[in-house]
């Protein structure tokens, strides 16, 4: 019988899993930023579609990373980092908007055993996507003269008041979202069945 220090053990991350998340995330960001250099031509698209494609190609590693960890303080840690990036990359006006997401996204996650159980990973991962969504929205809702000061052009600024203030197109971006993360971690469970938890890798 395992003693209460050795569940607490257990129970907290090793540098090992700090490791494997900080190996995931970095996986995780490098194909965001590829993905998005890609299709950065359209500006509609990014604005759109981007974290809908994103949340289906990134939901593997993703669910990957929290099974093989398995532990409290995953979700919170991601959403740490990107909100990290963020910082650097477009200001710190909309780093709280990821921190706060990161901390709903570990909320959901309460409980014990949660990050073994696909479907609150899939939660956890939709709420994820879901913030990332929504940061453009953010920047024009929220940190308009913040997001002005940064540099960005008043065209930039007009096609996302345009969209981004748009009801319909908000629900499209919003609720594709959601829902290709929820596939995204449906087929990343059953590929995790089939050649990773056979093989031994995750338990």
């Amino acid at each position: 019988m395992k003693t209460k220090t050795e569940f607490k053990n257990t129970s907290s991350l090793a540098v090992k899993d700090l490791a494997t998340i900080g190996i995931f995330s970095a996986i995780m960001i490098v194909v965001f930023i590829a993905f998005s250099i890609i299709t950065g031509a359209s500006l509609f698209f990014n604005m759109i579609f981007n974290a809908v494609f994103v949340s289906f190609i990134l939901a593997p590693f993703y669910v990957y990373m929290c099974m093989k960890v398995g532990k409290p303080g995953i979700a919170l840690i991601y959403n740490l980092i990107h909100a990290l990036l963020v910082f650097f990359m477009m200001g710190p006006f909309i780093s709280p908007w990821f921190i706060v997401g990161g901390i709903i996204a570990e909320l959901s996650m309460l409980g014990k055993n949660s990050y073994r159980s696909i479907t609150r990973i899939s939660i956890s991962w939709a709420i994820t996507m879901l913030v990332r969504a929504t940061h453009g929205m953010a920047e024009i809702w929220f940190f308009k003269n913040a997001y002005m000061g940064s540099g960005v052009s008043s065209e930039q600024i007009a096609i996302q008041t345009k969209y981004y203030t748009s009801l319909p197109w908000v629900l499209l971006s919003c609720t594709a979202t959601i829902i290709m993360s929820i596939l995204g971690c449906m087929l990343a469970n059953k590929i995790i069945a089939k050649h990773f938890r056979k093989s031994g890798l995750i338990n």
